[in-house]
């Protein structure tokens, strides 16, 4: 896929998703021994924004105002393999909104213009910067101050989907990766060679420690999860959040049947599920299918925006982030 092609129609188009105003400041997060993370962070406030986009995504937000009416819960949002933090930014902007301070990092290593990590480099660093930035949050005097410990959420895609599982306790089972793929190369993680990557990178090998668990996590929204299918109940006996999964029936390179219906069934607590008929893989992501993005690049558009005829992403969006911020704040009980 054309990654730079991707994050530039996601620049020159998310202004036009209906979004609603927030606080935004990009921070920095100290990440030993890899540098620094680069963070968005929305957050609710009564400031104003400008009327025209003021941001490298494409959306006006009320910069460096202060936080206002925050209901006490933190969401960290994980973008999808070779994204960026801003990927999912209305979705971000929606949760601010509803009174959530909204925290998303571009991992390093796994972006859109650095893809400098290997498989099992990212997939490990992957959950530890999701906590690494919870820690830099929480050890902030005037951002702790808004949010109540007990009220942390995660938002995963794709990629970020396989983050947000590995932060609630599932650990993949290599073994059963390895015999799904030798039945099914289609699937995006077999025919990319994620899951060989990762087999002789020895992962199997690896202490349920390393995949990054974080106990702070209380509840979990997870679309399109890669690497659903490498899952067993027993290596998902340990996931104690909430769970709310979603999937677009037209995803081809992480089906639903075998990746977040798979998860489903098999987790040990019910969770709810959002199944989306004619919806493709990146419904989830703040793309706008416009006519414009067609021309410029036929081929990106195909993959990125095909959605069955008469799809509209702009009221999916709006229609998800209802569920999500209804859901996260049932279990966070927000006031």
């Amino acid at each position: 896929m054309k990654l730079h092609s991707l994050c530039m129609a996601t620049l020159v188009s998310v202004a036009s998703m209906g979004v609603d105003a927030a606080g935004f400041q990009q921070i920095r997060v100290d990440d030993p021994g890899q540098g620094n993370l680069t963070v968005g962070l929305w957050y609710p406030t009564s400031e104003a924004p400008p009327s025209e986009p003021n941001t490298e995504y494409g959306l006006p937000v009320a910069l460096n105002a202060d936080i206002e009416d925050a209901n006490g819960g933190l969401i960290l949002i994980s973008h999808g393999f070779g994204g960026w933090y801003a990927g999912h930014a209305d979705t971000a902007i929606a949760l601010a909104d509803a009174g959530f301070i909204v925290a998303a990092p571009t991992h390093t290593g796994n972006t859109w213009s650095d893809m400098s990590s290997s498989v099992d480099q990212w997939v490990l660093d992957r959950p530890r910067h999701i906590s690494r930035v919870i820690d830099s949050v929480l050890a902030d005097e005037v951002l702790a101050s808004h949010i109540d410990s007990a009220n942390i959420g995660v938002y995963g895609f794709s990629a970020g989907g396989l983050t947000a599982m590995s932060l609630i306790g599932a650990v993949p089972d290599m073994s059963r990766a390895k015999e799904f793929c030798a039945q099914r190369e289609v699937e995006f993680a077999c025919d990319q060679g994620l899951v060989d990557q990762m087999l002789k990178a020895r992962m199997s090998e690896l202490p349920k420690s390393a995949w990054g668990a974080d106990s702070r996590i209380a509840a979990a929204v997870i679309s399109a999860p890669g690497l659903g299918f490498a899952y067993t109940r027993e290596s998902l006996a340990d996931v104690v959040a909430d769970v709310q999964l979603w999937s677009g029936e037209l995803d081809d390179s992480v089906p639903t049947e075998f990746n977040a219906a798979y998860i489903a069934d098999l987790l040990p607590n019910p969770s709810e599920t959002h199944w989306i008929e004619k919806a493709n893989h990146f419904a989830f992501m703040t793309v706008s299918c416009r006519e414009e993005f067609k021309q410029n690049d036929p081929e990106e558009y195909s993959i990125v925006c095909g959605d069955a005829e008469g799809f509209d992403r702009y009221q999916f969006h709006n229609e998800m982030h209802q569920e999500m911020v209804r859901f996260y704040a049932e279990n966070f009980a927000t006031e």
